[in-house]
């Protein structure tokens, strides 16, 4: 396996793990990518790995459900990328996800992590 095959397949590991803590299977995770279920089931088996673009959401993907998980039910995780988030100007975090603006997320996500719910 070549390096780059590695570094993709830790990523899909990692995400493997991240379902298995928030619940979310892989069709939410297809949701969320904005990925055909069978492709994410295809990472998840190790028969392909995501293309550049889409590890690069992975991993971020990976950040967000992580440390959301430590700060509300993980069972919720997946609802709460989807709903409208008055702090960030009713965008939902998984558009900011997408559009590669996790940073914005992680930051939210530590505001509420500290009983800030500006």
């Amino acid at each position: 396996m070549s390096g780059a095959s590695a570094v993709q397949s830790q990523a899909v590991r990692r995400l493997t793990q991240v379902m298995r803590e928030t619940s979310i299977d892989a069709g939410g995770v297809a949701r969320i990518l904005e990925r055909n279920p069978k492709t994410v089931q295809r990472w998840l088996r190790q028969e392909t790995a995501p293309r550049w673009e889409a590890r690069e959401i992975v991993l971020a993907l990976n950040v967000v459900l992580e440390r959301l998980s430590e700060v509300i039910d993980p069972a919720g995780a997946e609802d709460w990328l989807f709903t409208p988030v008055p702090t960030l100007q009713y965008q939902r975090p998984v558009d900011l996800i997408r559009a590669g603006r996790a940073r914005e997320v992680l930051n939210l996500i530590d505001a509420l992590g500290e009983g800030v719910f500006a």
